[in-house]
């Protein structure tokens, strides 16, 4: 019945963004109507099997990489939205060609210069924050993947009262990072801020000295972007997707080794300078990651399958 729908449109082109029942439905319906097939890995699948089973964590891995590379080569056009994930599907032994194109975000949305600076005074307040207090931000979901261990147990190390970690967002190991910020001792100095409506994110950012994240199972990292637009610079674990986003000494730093964290941290903490100059220039050169260049690029593949 779907399918006949779809055929009703009239569609040109049909571009999957999931490798499961949307996107199945999109490449049956685009084989039935003989149209090209679009299609964009956005999630390392590999990296969260141990959602549907610990027990069966390698075997699922194994299909999870052997189901994508197949829906993959399905599809006539392949958009990674880093190169990471183009080097991680090369590694699987994807054989057609990919085409890296940076997934959007409406920057305008983020810019500092539309925020009211006394409602982020406000929030910062409300949250429980000194006006003094350095905060360290994470935002994202609450889950083992996201490597929040790592960044709770750096962030016990700095005996600062006046640093903070706000942690925006929910996820299915809230509680077991609860118990270990109490284990830690540092419950005073954490807040959980909880899920947040979309629409008023930016101002999350904004209260934040310093945008911290320790995960590697990012596919692109749009929470970094959306840091550096708001005017925040960022401190996070290197990962391939961090090319071109990051930039040493500039709008942040990256780290190989989770204990290099606090030396850098302590860098730019004792040296106010530093951090004004990161800040001045977090929201420059990420226009490449702006919606409309991304319209641009993706318009660009479209007419490729004419």
């Amino acid at each position: 019945k779907k399918v006949r729908e779809i055929i009703e449109l009239d569609l040109d082109i049909i571009h999957c963004h999931s490798e499961f029942t949307m996107g199945r439905l999109g490449r049956k319906a685009a084989r039935k109507m003989q149209l090209p097939i679009v299609h964009t890995y956005h999630t390392m699948l590999e990296d969260y099997v141990h959602f549907i089973s610990k027990l069966l964590r390698g075997p699922l891995r194994f299909a999870s990489k052997k189901y994508s590379k197949s829906f993959a080569n399905s599809s006539d056009y392949v958009i990674f939205p880093t190169i990471k994930v183009k080097r991680t599907f090369d590694r699987y032994g994807f054989t057609k060609k990919g085409y890296i194109i940076p997934t959007g975000i409406y920057l305008e949305q983020f810019r500092k210069a539309d925020s009211d600076p006394h409602k982020l005074e406000e929030l910062k307040q409300s949250l429980g924050f000194a006006k003094n207090d350095f905060v360290l931000l994470y935002l994202g979901r609450l889950s083992r993947e996201k490597a929040i261990k790592n960044l709770i147990h750096q962030f016990a190390k700095i005996k600062d009262s006046t640093v903070k970690l706000l942690l925006v967002g929910d996820g299915p190991d809230h509680k077991e990072f609860e118990a270990q910020i109490e284990k830690n001792n540092v419950t005073d100095r954490v807040v959980f801020a909880g899920m947040i409506a979309p629409e008023l994110v930016h101002n999350y950012y904004q209260i934040a000295d310093l945008f911290c994240n320790f995960s590697v199972t990012e596919t692109q990292g749009l929470t970094y972007i959306e840091a550096l637009a708001s005017g925040t610079p960022v401190l996070a674990k290197y990962d391939d997707n961090l090319d071109n986003v990051i930039e040493n000494g500039y709008n942040g730093y990256t780290f190989i080794e989770d204990d290099d964290f606090l030396q850098l941290f302590e860098k730019i903490y004792k040296d106010p300078q530093l951090l004004k100059q990161l800040t001045s220039n977090a929201d420059l050169a990420i226009e490449k990651f702006s919606a409309q260049t991304f319209a641009k690029n993706i318009e660009a593949i479209y007419k490729l399958t004419l």
